[in-house]
């Protein structure tokens, strides 16, 4: 029903009057009284933009796409994208120019005609830290939804509005780049980068709450992250990012391409916003290289054979009791596999009970894949050799075991 859904973010409510409050109180659905009674009363047709009165629908829509409605578009402040700047209402006329915790850039500009523009991240820019750390951390343990919570927590903000369609009727996407100008993408290009952006800011967002959560819980939310990114792609478009898509085209796809417009202008003109925009550039490169660094690994193979023995020698030293042993012993009751098994374990106590790095968390995981999957190899071998003589136990130089006449030699391949 038309007076109990909300036509921005198509919330049904269950009373008219719940519609009322959340066009009151919901940021990104507010409405004036003026407007909410025009809405309750579908026989006043009023433009929004300029005021003018009709009694059908369909001549507001054209006299909504008439050059002059729309130049009073782009000239009309816009009160509510300023309040999204975390400041309270009754500061707004006060403090224009506010600088938040993350950045020392303004994020709004008035130019010469008084036209308010928000400052605009460029696409693959957006910077995660004007989430609260509480909020990071619930998007990062809602499992297989953190894809979607973060683009919904990301592109609702008014300055990561850097996409939209020059024609609604074609499938390109024009985005703000880095340059600070625009680059065109098909509609499944475009699909695929969000989703990539997706992936860059829940790791972003594990790396800045990293002292939230043990070493454990990093080690889940992060295999969470890896199998959103290799397992759900085409699921999380098909089923919910082509509607938020869709939904963000259909709902404010004029005024974001007014704003972008106005923006690319203003930079032009005035090198002060040029400047203070290639800074927050600056600073989403910078976290993006602090991450990077959190999540490279220290704890090397050589590192490992250093705290916990080199197995291709231990194993080397004992090489024809092991051939031996598997030849008449269970695969998983030899000790070939429960060497590597308690390695492993061992391995994976002191990464979570030390303040290991983010990328040794990581490391451990691939360690214990490559392991596991040497295991198998090397036990399909014992079930086809279990009753010869020699069972080659060699995979690859890192799993290799030296004969014990070449211990104290430079190990040469076999």
């Amino acid at each position: 029903m038309a007076d109990r859904t909300c036509p921005k973010c198509n919330h049904i409510f269950k009373y008219p009057t719940m519609l009322k409050q959340h066009f009151k109180k919901s940021f990104h659905c507010l409405m004036d009284d003026e407007e909410i009674h025009i809405f309750f009363n579908p026989n006043i047709i009023k433009c929004n933009i300029c005021s003018q009165i009709f009694v059908q629908k369909s001549s507001l829509y054209r006299h909504q796409r008439n050059i002059q409605c729309v130049k009073k578009r782009s000239s009309k402040v816009s009160i509510p994208n300023i309040i999204h700047i975390n400041q309270p209402p009754t500061a707004v006329t006060n403090n224009i120019n506010h600088t938040n915790s993350h950045n020392t850039t303004n994020n709004t500009i008035i130019n010469n005609n008084n036209t308010i523009i928000q400052h605009i991240n460029p696409f693959g820019f957006e910077d995660v830290r004007t989430i609260p750390i509480t909020e990071m951390k619930k998007i990062l343990k809602s499992g297989t939804e953190a894809g979607m919570h973060i683009i919904k927590a990301i592109y609702e903000k008014i300055e990561n509005k850097n996409f939209y369609k020059p024609n609604l009727s074609r499938p390109e996407i024009a985005c703000l780049n880095e340059d600070l100008k625009l680059t065109i993408y098909k509609s499944k290009e475009f699909a695929d980068a969000l989703f990539d952006r997706c992936i860059a800011l829940l790791h972003h967002m594990l790396y800045l709450c990293k002292n939230e959560f043990t070493n454990m819980n990093i080690k889940y939310i992060y295999e969470n992250i890896e199998h959103i990114e290799i397992t759900m792609r085409t699921e999380i478009y098909d089923k919910k990012l082509k509607n938020i898509i869709e939904s963000e085209f259909r709902n404010n796809n004029l005024d974001t391409k007014d704003r972008i417009k106005n923006f690319i202008k203003k930079i032009k003109e005035d090198t002060d916003t040029k400047d203070n925009s290639l800074l927050q550039i600056k600073n989403t490169l910078d976290l993006k290289a602090e991450q990077n660094a959190e999540y490279t690994k220290i704890l090397t193979m050589n590192e490992l054979h250093k705290l916990f023995g080199d197995p291709r020698v231990i194993l080397g030293l004992r090489k024809e009791e092991i051939i031996l042993n598997l030849r008449i012993s269970r695969f998983e009751e030899t000790i070939f596999y429960n060497f590597w098994i308690d390695r492993l374990n061992t391995i994976k106590k002191y990464v979570i009970e030390n303040k290991s790095k983010i990328g040794d968390i990581i490391n451990m995981n691939q360690e214990e894949t490559k392991i596991m999957k040497m295991l198998e190899l090397i036990k399909t071998r014992v079930e086809l050799y279990r009753c010869d003589a020699y069972i080659d136990l060699n995979i690859s130089d890192e799993f290799r075991l030296d004969d014990k006449s070449m211990i104290t030699q430079p190990m040469i391949n076999l």
